[in-house]
């Protein structure tokens, strides 16, 4: 005699238990609910049945507030996603839940996100114009221009003297090489320079007052591709 094999358990009793499980937590707050709002209704419509002088339904009283808040909020499933909870003298009632803070942090890091991009973004259009820049200087720019920044940059990397007569017509001259960002002075002004050299009379060391900028370096760069291409 054949014995039918014992048939496959499946998943979908345990399913349904959980369903099961969680209709009477529901039921039980539509009952609740219900009841709340029907005795609020009735409180506040009776008096006008049994004070017939006063044929306006009572006010509103903060009990009547707290029970429609308890209401709402047992029914806007927040108390699930309750996380902290707590009541003090100093803040009052505080409350924290876990998807409005996961929704919170994920704002925050899609903002960071995007001010990122865009920081790259802004970097990249100025590394654009920087070369722009570089490239149309080499038009604008003399000999002479090109060879106060290449000598002072090349003497600054060697830490060797760069010997210069400042005077108030080559001040003019590194005034404008200062003026498109080619170059900048260590600190005060132009006109200090051309001080320090006592208007062109005696020598100074110019990489002691001035530095070659990051455009600057770009200018020399690209200067010297162009000539190489020649």
């Amino acid at each position: 005699m054949e014995v039918d094999p014992p048939a496959k358990q499946s998943n979908q009793p345990s399913t349904v238990q959980q369903s099961e499980d969680k209709l009477p937590r529901n039921l039980w707050i539509e009952i609740i609910s219900v009841l709340t709002i029907g005795y609020l209704i009735f409180s506040l419509i009776i008096p006008m049945f049994l004070k017939p002088e006063r044929p306006l339904p009572r006010k509103i009283e903060t009990p009547d507030i707290i029970l429609i808040a308890l209401v709402l909020l047992f029914n806007s499933g927040l108390l699930n996603r309750l996380e902290d909870f707590g009541i003090s003298q100093d803040s009052g009632v505080t409350a924290r839940f876990r998807q409005l803070k996961q929704e919170v942090n994920d704002q925050k890091r899609q903002i960071d996100e995007l001010q990122a991009q865009q920081l790259q973004q802004l970097e990249e259009q100025q590394k654009n114009l920087e070369e722009m820049q570089a490239f149309m200087y080499n038009f604008l720019l003399g000999e002479k221009d090109y060879e106060k920044i290449r000598q002072l940059y090349q003497h600054a990397q060697a830490k060797t003297r760069y010997e210069f007569y400042v005077s108030g017509r080559v001040g003019d001259e590194l005034r404008r090489l200062r003026d498109f960002g080619l170059v900048k002075t260590k600190s005060g002004y132009i006109s200090d320079v051309v001080r320090a050299s006592d208007a062109g009379n005696h020598a100074i060391d110019l990489t002691q007052y001035l530095d070659v900028t990051d455009l600057g370096r770009k200018f020399l760069a690209t200067r010297e591709t162009l000539e190489s291409n020649l």
